[in-house]
């Protein structure tokens, strides 16, 4: 069969996005990515795997991953791509282990226990600043110079209750400053709803600073907005893996795991690199080379356990829920 650039329409689950004509498959992906995303793997996979028919399923990835949930006993997909750490980790009966070839190189605290995942991309923390929009003001170098009252009002930040990426960010400040620092900061952040709210108000110049994810910055960088700098904030960032894994009990699982090695692997993962900035899980690949990002070596970076970032998240957000009733 050839591989065709499809999405199938299953039962109604609130965030998919469907298409006409579902018919049998030799792979299903559930994908919490973007459109552009799933159109420029697509094609990647096209290639390696021509003779494989591959459909997407595109939606949010906690209705992907309920939806996997209530299919357990019968998957309909085959593939998860992907997921925050701590997200999956909280599915982890959902997943199957693979010691996939392609993930060969992948530092290990990037695969997942037992094999359940591997490391489809990781997000770099930074601090997005719209120079244009500072008005004098010097901009930020650390996390804790945002606690600067000075600051209040010009900071966006998404909602840590509603996104993996933001909740790693606050974690990650958690961490570092503990409660009285994480307050400083929640007294002077807008909350949006959405990450992508973020990067794009900072791009607009609606907001002069904005904590957000490296590629997601970038992207208007690269673009051609000179105003737009990121800082990588000198205490340390942190990061926030995504990774992809093979659906426990999936009907092809033979051809999962070839779409799993592909997507896992050094190769993939560069090209989609030089088409959505999102940053490879290989240390081989040369961000700095191909679009002058600092190497990973060269980032300051502060781990932490991913599986007890996702058992610690329901005391994390009710203290931040209780410091945002205290300074707003």
């Amino acid at each position: 069969m050839k591989f065709k650039k499809t999405m199938i329409g299953l039962a109604t689950v609130a965030g998919l996005v469907f298409a006409a004509g579902a018919h049998a498959q030799d792979v299903v992906i559930y994908s919490g990515n973007n459109t552009a995303v799933i159109e420029k793997a697509a094609a990647i996979l096209k290639e390696k795997l021509p003779n494989l028919d591959v459909a997407f399923v595109r939606g949010k990835t906690g209705a992907l991953l309920k939806r996997m949930e209530a299919e357990a006993k019968s998957p309909l997909s085959d593939v998860f791509w992907t997921g925050g750490f701590a997200t999956l980790g909280a599915y982890k009966q959902l997943l199957a282990s693979y010691d996939s070839p392609g993930a060969k190189g992948q530092p290990a605290n990037l695969i997942g226990p037992d094999n359940l995942w591997a490391a489809g991309n990781v997000h770099v923390m930074v601090i997005m600043i719209n120079e244009r929009q500072l008005k004098g003001m010097t901009p930020p170098k650390t996390w804790s110079d945002l606690f600067d009252p000075k600051w209040k009002g010009k900071v966006v930040m998404g909602d840590p209750t509603r996104s993996s990426s933001t909740y790693a960010q606050l974690y990650g400040l958690f961490k570092i400053f503990g409660p009285e620092g994480v307050k400083k900061l929640a007294a002077n952040v807008i909350n949006t709803k959405s990450t992508s709210s973020v990067y794009k108000g900072v791009s607009a110049g609606e907001y002069p600073v904005g904590i957000t994810m490296e590629y997601s910055a970038f992207q208007y960088l690269d673009g051609g907005q000179k105003e737009i700098k990121l800082v990588y904030p000198t205490e340390g960032t942190f990061l926030s893996p995504e990774g992809l894994s093979i659906v426990k009990g999936a009907k092809h699982l033979a051809n999962a795991k070839k779409v799993f090695d592909v997507l896992a692997s050094a190769e993939f993962q560069k090209k989609l690199f030089k088409q959505s900035y999102r940053r490879p899980a290989h240390p081989g690949v040369d961000v700095n080379a191909m679009f002058g990002l600092p190497k990973m070596d060269d980032i300051k970076i502060i781990h932490f356990d991913q599986l007890q970032a996702a058992a610690d998240r329901p005391d994390i957000l009710k203290q931040w829920k209780k410091i945002i009733k205290e300074v707003r």
